[in-house]
């Protein structure tokens, strides 16, 4: 942040303090887990809404259910809503406002990849193995980056593999490498061209957590916890190619959050007390996001700073826990810590709603806020008496 320049020497210190508590206060926030503000986005006037993923300008995209057009594409800005055309949804925003998903020609047919604009919700078809959008060959849009660059997975026309595609543009889809076996997914991009999913490797007896690096088309086996881990799957990568997702644990008596550092082996996240977990989304700080059974066997929304995983209903205000709801899963987190999953209330005979959660900072930050500006009033006083 660059600062005027003040031809006083205690204008600038006073800036410069201030400035030095302010950084100081906004490291606080970001040390730990904060508390937050909880957002129903309610629904279009059907039963259930989820949010997917938000970007740093809090537009928000997933999908709603109306009382006629079943599932539709939906953006918040903030807590504002708009959607789109039914029988959609949308799974990735960038922070252009570009959103990957899928549409379908009916409301029992099957999904077609698609983009759409946010601020128009004009929709781009995607070419799939047979560009025919009332075929049962569907295929899925995931993930989407700042260069346009969209990843999903298509289903062939023999209907006998899934295959992970990247679009650089509508009209050339490109098949990425599975690790040996015939079918892949592929479920987050970043802006390096760094994308991240799953495929079976050699004899299709096992399903890793994949990387591929769409510029040169190299693809890396990202492994499980263990040699006895069967099964693992990359669901998110960030700015700095740090990537969160879940592996079975060793004999495959659970599945845990993982997150892996490049392509390094992955650090097993642990759970709430529960049996199982998965990591869905990290911004770029590597704060990473998502659910975990609880003793009871029931699931939470889950926080995790550096290893230890945090139930995100506790960070809440007590009055939003006693109102009835239960943060179920955290789906999407951006820069500024902002999430936004699906919460349920039984009291209200919720199963299924989209939220927000604004985060707020700490009472001892507010304090340091206030301390700066006090200090910068003061020498300001000083400089006008003088």
């Amino acid at each position: 942040m660059k600062l005027k320049t003040i031809q006083h020497s205690s204008i600038k210190l006073a800036g410069l303090a201030a400035a030095s508590i302010l950084f100081l206060a906004a490291n606080h926030v970001n040390a730990a887990a904060p508390g937050y503000i909880f957002h129903d986005l309610g629904t279009a006037g059907g039963p259930f809404s989820n949010a997917f993923a938000i970007n740093d300008a809090r537009q928000i995209v997933g999908s709603n259910s109306t009382r006629d057009d079943g599932e539709i594409l939906t953006v918040w800005n903030g807590t504002t809503m708009k959607t789109g055309e039914p029988n959609s949804r949308g799974w990735d925003i960038n922070s252009l406002g570009q959103i990957a998903g899928a549409v379908s020609p009916s409301r029992y047919g099957y999904f077609h990849a698609a983009t759409w604009d946010a601020a128009t919700l004009t929709r781009t078809d995607l070419i799939d193995f047979t560009n025919d959008r009332t075929s049962s060959a569907y295929s899925i849009a995931r993930g989407i980056n700042d260069a346009g660059q969209v990843v999903g997975q298509a289903k062939t026309t023999d209907g006998l593999a899934i295959k992970p595609i990247l679009w650089n543009d509508v009209t050339t889809p490109t098949v990425l490498n599975t690790l040996g076996g015939a079918t892949g997914k592929a479920f987050g991009i970043n802006n390096a061209g760094f994308a991240v999913g799953s495929s079976f490797t050699s004899g299709d007896m096992a399903s890793h957590a994949t990387r591929w690096d769409v510029n040169n088309g190299t693809v890396t086996d990202l492994g499980t916890f263990a040699d006895n881990a069967t099964d693992s799957a990359a669901l998110a990568i960030n700015a700095t190619g740090q990537i969160a997702g879940w592996s079975n644990t060793p004999g495959d008596l659970a599945q845990h959050a993982a997150f892996w550092e490049g392509a390094t082996a992955p650090i097993d996240l642990g759970t709430l007390g529960g049996t199982n977990s998965q990591a869905l989304a990290l911004n770029s700080d590597g704060d990473i996001v998502g659910w975990s059974e609880i003793a009871d066997g029931t699931k939470h929304a889950t926080f995790w700073d550096g290893a230890a995983a945090v139930d995100l209903n506790s960070l809440l205000d007590p009055a939003i826990a006693a109102a009835g709801w239960v943060l179920v899963e955290a789906k999407g987190i951006n820069d500024h810590d902002a999430i936004v999953g699906y919460a349920s209330n039984s009291s209200l005979d919720i199963d299924r709603h989209a939220y927000l959660l604004s985060p707020v900072p700490e009472p001892e930050t507010y304090a340091m806020l206030l301390a700066g500006l006090g200090l910068m009033g003061t020498m300001a006083r000083r400089r006008k008496t003088a």
